[in-house]
């Protein structure tokens, strides 16, 4: 049996890991703009020290960049497949657009696609995730998550889609024993898709975008320590407007205009959050 090499002797997987963390930076936006789709559901203190400019106190590890390079790894090997698509379908695709939100945001939508039978344009969002998210999502009914579909919404809204699709491709195919007992076919061990009408994403577009101009334009002019730790007002698992009371461990609570308590739970974004110390550093100071 081989051993691994010990850590301070590896030659070349470090080097690697180095070189893709370096390449993984996200691309730039116009200077009038002030926050990015992708920020989409997230905590509105996390977002508000990107905008300010913060030094992140956790920034991505190694193994971060990794599977975050892992999925822009297979939206690179989407292109070829889209245009062979669209020219043998003979319809239109606008892939990798860049599209303003709102007054100060800015996205980077997947793929646009306009059918001539029936008339209408599809927004599809794209997302790898890993085995476990995907059995959740597929297998257990969770759908896709939160943050996906406001950030897929902010976009369908940006292009006036009629049909927005958030499509799922998982790291780590279900098993086959696994599949056969749920009902799921061979693309579906990897692949799934979720159709939303624009009566169903108008909503979630709209309100998150406003929350989003909320919380630029009071970081813009009043700092970081203005905004509130809190989430998207419709996020299912945080009721609105409970807000973070430990960043360390992510616990959250609901209290009413008294003061009493009406719900308490925890988040694990926190933990992934790369501004976590900052943040608990802060609640402290400011508690």
């Amino acid at each position: 049996m081989s051993t691994p090499v010990i850590p301070e002797h590896r030659l070349m997987v470090h080097r690697l890991a180095e070189k893709w963390a370096e390449m993984g930076q996200a691309p730039p936006m116009p200077s009038d703009r002030l926050w990015r789709g992708s920020q989409a559901g997230k905590c509105g203190r996390q977002i508000a020290h990107q905008i300010a400019g913060d030094e992140p106190s956790n920034p991505i590890s190694l193994s971060g960049h990794w599977v975050m390079g892992l999925g822009s790894a297979v939206h690179e090997m989407l292109a070829p497949a889209i245009q062979a698509w669209a020219g043998e379908s003979n319809i239109k695709v606008i892939d990798e657009l860049d599209v303003a939100l709102g007054e100060h945001g800015w996205g980077h939508a997947d793929l646009v696609i306009e059918l001539e039978e029936p008339d209408r344009k599809v927004l599809f969002e794209l997302k790898t995730i890993n085995g476990f998210g995907y059995k959740k999502a597929v297998i257990d009914g969770g759908g896709p998550r939160h943050m996906a579909k406001l950030q897929a919404a902010l976009y369908a809204e940006a292009v006036d889609a009629d049909l927005m699709v958030i499509g799922y491709l998982a790291m780590e195919n279900v098993g086959v024993g696994y599949a056969k007992k749920a009902g799921i076919d061979e693309i579906g061990r990897f692949a799934s898709e979720w159709h939303y009408t624009r009566d169903e994403y108008l909503p979630w577009a709209k309100e998150e975008r406003e929350r989003l101009e909320g919380i630029a334009l009071s970081t813009r002019d009043d700092g970081v320590t203005a905004v509130p730790r809190r989430f998207s007002l419709s996020d299912p698992d945080i009721p609105h407007p409970a807000e973070i009371t430990d960043p360390k461990s992510g616990a959250w609570k609901l209290l009413d205009e008294a003061g009493n308590l009406l719900n308490a739970g925890k988040t694990w974004q926190c933990n992934y959050c790369a501004f976590q110390d900052r943040c608990v550093e802060n609640h402290l100071a400011f508690a």
